[in-house]
């Protein structure tokens, strides 16, 4: 495979700028009444930490294939970007190739889903979870293990022509993912109801353009009290 070595490490392009923020980069609700507001300074730490967790714990690199048997959740999003880091591809379960997989990243690890061959990290997408509550089988535990890593990552280039997201329907280069920001809006609610292949391009051109994310899990009540108080200025298209 011929590396770019002229690219700039995309993620580090994106969250370089937004590292010493305190400003809300991306604000969760869900309909247990949760709210989670990570600013850049943390979720760059966030990104960093479990970065350094993929790394260590399942050997992440370039060209990797991780299965996402997740929903949309904030903590969906971090593993993302901390996979794009390495130059990994974040491939859904409905993928051809999600069986032959290395890694499953799973809120149900123990499930019989998960092929056999493949290494699993469970993670538990309650708020205050500090480890996973449920069947966690032989997986890792992302909750347990991900405060325990270090709070800075050192990306190498990525070659811009790799598979970034990939599901049954559609590919995403990094070049494509990461190589079209959208028109500034503000601050912008959108809907978990998405999905992870809608939504994490999306995310990744409107933080490119400085925005940050009010993103509503599902049955969440869209109330004037929470636009004003998230101070939202647009919504996604499709919310």
């Amino acid at each position: 495979m011929t590396i770019d070595t002229n690219s700039l490490p995309f993620v580090e392009k994106l969250l370089g700028p937004r590292r010493a923020d305190a400003t809300p980069w991306l604000i969760w609700h869900s309909a247990d009444g949760e709210r989670i507001e990570l600013s850049g300074r943390v979720f760059d730490n966030w990104v960093a930490k479990t970065a350094n967790l993929l790394a260590e714990l399942f050997d992440v690199q370039e060209a990797s294939e991780l299965v996402f048997d997740l929903p949309v959740h904030w903590k969906s999003l971090v593993l993302a970007v901390a996979a794009w880091h390495h130059g990994a591809a974040v491939i859904t379960p409905d993928d051809p190739q999600s069986a032959t997989a290395a890694l499953w990243i799973s809120d149900r690890p123990a499930g019989e889903h998960i092929p056999a061959s493949a290494d699993v990290l469970g993670v538990d997408l309650a708020a205050l979870a500090l480890s996973f509550t449920g069947d966690l089988g032989p997986a890792e535990d992302y909750n347990a293990e991900v405060r325990a890593f270090a709070d800075d990552y050192y990306p190498q280039p990525v070659d811009g022509g790799l598979s970034a997201l990939r599901t049954a329907n559609a590919e995403l280069s990094y070049e494509q993912l990461f190589s079209h920001p959208g028109r500034a809006q503000g601050t912008i609610l959108v809907s978990s109801e998405l999905g992870m292949e809608r939504l994490l391009p999306f995310a990744i051109g409107q933080w490119q353009a400085g925005d940050a994310l009010v993103l509503v899990g599902p049955g969440v009540e869209i109330t004037p009290r929470l636009l004003e108080g998230e101070r939202v200025t647009a919504r996604h298209p499709e919310h």
